[in-house]
């Protein structure tokens, strides 16, 4: 067979195409470089508002206290940004829905309900929301090219109207949470689910992910092959790089570590994680186990790349759940309008306990290292609730806190306080600009242009 001729030009378009793929399929976090990273948007909704004066930060800008509510995140405090001064006038003078489906309608979409027959607290013309969500609108914009564009996931909403969603793909489209972590646990991995034997539908999604991807590094390797022996010494030595790099992250597939590290790091491998004996789901006292089930499976698909956006949504908004793990025997928005110190003292632990799971999140994203940065660190968590002060009812003043600096985009450590000096207050429409932005969108506005002009300054 007459030997293929290629030209130098050829060869180094081809090793530079080698070169510009390696980075994409870089999921599995075998990266020697923090750029290659990708930038993950995790939403964390909590329900019933909060108490402002336990939950704002005190102090200054870079020298600040986290509150009594707040304290669950101390270990993280270098990598958060409580904000203070922030109203969702989208919604405030809206007369469709109470301020609690308000506030949950718009939190997201930064755009008011449209008028429909769900009841709530003292209101019954409550619709959904007129617009798309920012993790379905960023997923739009960017096409991610990950199995799953984003994920939804619940903890015990139970509520299938305007207060139990939180996703939009589009006005009057809102999207479910998945609320059963087996069903999430066989649709992201595959694995057999405790109770229900093997799965029998074949590979996993993890399974079909790596297959593909190493179909692509054995062309790639076959093209670096066929190109080595016809380039110089220092082109070959870059070569070779990438061949490592290609082991790498096969290496990263396999679940193990860097085939240069010295045996694997369980904390940068791509793993299902263990799911644990099967509980009822149906059950108040089950509500931590579901949501660290749920947590577990969140960080595992972002840190294996199945998905880059992803919301959790613990009840639903007005929440009437019990939390007999805690003690309580009244419901959740019955305690939230106690104004007496007993009262406090049980919102207080209701509370508390949200931080520590959102703490909990935290510690899984960050124990995913990825290069010299963590995999919290490439991601932003935005923790939301659909009101402020929750005995006033207020849609001002909401106690958003951002978390992880998405790849280095957000100055964390900061206590961000628009009120400050004097200062006005911000709509939240531009916070969500913000977001997408740092996502890497070029929106300017968010939502109802009527209420956004634009990023939050003082965040990037």
């Amino acid at each position: 067979m007459k030997p293929r001729m290629i030209s130098r030009r050829r060869m180094l378009q081809g090793a530079l195409a080698a070169t510009a793929t390696i980075p994409l399929l870089n999921s599995e976090l075998a990266r020697g470089q923090e750029a290659t990273a990708p930038k993950r948007f995790v939403v964390f909704y909590t329900p019933n508002g909060t108490m402002e004066s336990k939950w704002m930060p005190t102090g200054t800008e870079t020298n600040f206290t986290l509150s009594p509510l707040l304290q669950p995140l101390s270990p993280f405090k270098s990598k958060i940004i409580p904000l203070r001064g922030v109203n969702m006038n989208v919604v405030v003078n809206s007369n469709i829905g109470s301020e609690h489906a308000r506030g949950i309608g718009g939190l997201l979409t930064g755009r008011a309900l449209l008028k429909g027959n769900f009841k709530s607290f003292m209101s019954t013309n409550a619709g959904w929301s007129s617009g798309i969500s920012l993790d379905q609108h960023i997923a739009n914009k960017l096409q991610p090219s990950t199995l799953f564009r984003t994920l939804e996931l619940g903890v015990q909403v139970r509520d299938a109207e305007v207060r139990g969603r939180l996703s939009y793909a589009g006005p009057d489209q809102p999207i479910p949470p998945r609320e059963d972590p087996y069903d999430t646990f066989q649709q992201l991995f595959g694995a057999s689910v405790p109770g229900q034997g093997q799965d029998q539908g074949g590979s996993t999604a993890l399974d079909r992910l790596r297959a593909q991807r190493r179909t692509v590094f054995d062309i790639l390797r076959e093209d670096i092959a066929d190109v080595r022996p016809r380039i110089g010494k220092e082109d070959r030595l870059k070569l070779d790089s990438h061949l490592q790099s290609i082991r790498d992250i096969e290496a990263r597939l396999a679940g193990g570590g860097s085939s240069t590290g010295g045996g694997g790091n369980p904390t940068t491998s791509c793993q299902a994680p263990a799911l644990g004996d099967r509980i009822d789901l149906s059950k108040d006292d089950n509500m931590p186990a579901i949501g660290k089930l749920q947590m577990d499976m969140m960080a595992a698909a972002l840190a294996c790349d199945l998905t880059r956006i992803a919301t959790i949504q613990w009840s639903y908004a007005e929440s009437e759940h019990l939390y007999p793990f805690l003690g309580l025997t009244q419901n959740h928005h019955a305690i939230s309008h106690e104004w007496n110190a007993a009262g406090d003292e049980k919102y207080m632990k209701i509370h508390t306990w949200f931080a520590e799971q959102l703490a909990y999140l935290l510690g899984k994203l960050d124990s995913y290292a990825e290069g010299d940065r963590t995999l919290l660190d490439n991601t932003v968590v935005l923790w939301v609730t659909e009101i402020g002060e929750s005995r006033q009812h207020a849609l001002t003043n909401i106690p958003f806190l951002l978390a992880g600096s998405a790849g280095g985009v957000f100055r964390t450590g900061r206590f961000v306080d628009y009120l400050a000096n004097g200062g006005s207050a911000r709509q939240h429409n531009d916070l969500l600009v913000t977001i997408a932005n740092a996502m890497g969108t070029d929106d300017k506005t968010f939502g109802d242009p009527q209420y956004s002009t634009g990023p939050l300054p003082s965040l990037t």
